[in-house]
């Protein structure tokens, strides 16, 4: 099956995932800002890669009518961001925030550590991760979750790893 990677990059960690998973499976990679319906229409396959910001898929349904307009017959997302993986329960409160039950179901979806960068990321998104910071540090009787999201956005970080990418390989690969 032809499959395609369609991603959107604040930072750079959604296009490294991207490119180690195109990679690990020899597909095609593409910006979403290239992607249209009639370039999607030539591949059964369609993952489209993005971050969690602010508790949403960035661009999520923007891709999801892109991919129903191709007729691609598999769609999949992966998602990147500053949550350690080990952080279950809040990654899946995300996915429950973005998908409906029953696309919850039938989409495959795909989270990976990623981290913060900075020094790439847009003036109002650093101010408002500033903010977060701010916040956090002023909070009283903080769990140990809250100590590592205080410490996680003080500066710029990178937790990304290869390793992340290989549920979603073994996926692309059953094929």
């Amino acid at each position: 099956m032809k499959t395609v990677i369609v991603y959107k990059s604040k930072t750079g960690f959604t296009k490294k995932y991207a490119e180690m998973i195109a990679g690990e499976v020899s597909c095609d990679l593409m910006e979403l800002k290239k992607a249209t319906p009639e370039k999607l229409a030539q591949y059964d396959v369609v993952v489209f890669g993005t971050r969690f910001f602010a508790g949403m898929v960035d661009e999520l349904k923007k891709a999801k009518e892109l991919v129903a307009r191709s007729g691609a017959k598999k769609f999949a997302v992966f998602a990147t961001g500053a949550t350690p993986n080990a952080a279950e329960d809040i990654v899946n409160d995300m996915w429950k925030n973005n998908f409906t039950p029953e696309e919850l179901e039938t989409i495959p979806h795909f989270y990976m550590q990623s981290g913060i960068c900075y020094d790439k990321m847009p003036f109002g998104e650093k101010m408002m991760m500033k903010m977060a910071a701010k916040m956090m540090k002023n909070q009283k009787d903080k769990d140990e979750m809250g100590q590592g999201f205080e410490e996680a956005l003080k500066g710029s970080f990178d937790i990304s790893d290869i390793a992340y990418i290989a549920p979603l390989v073994d996926y692309l690969k059953e094929d």
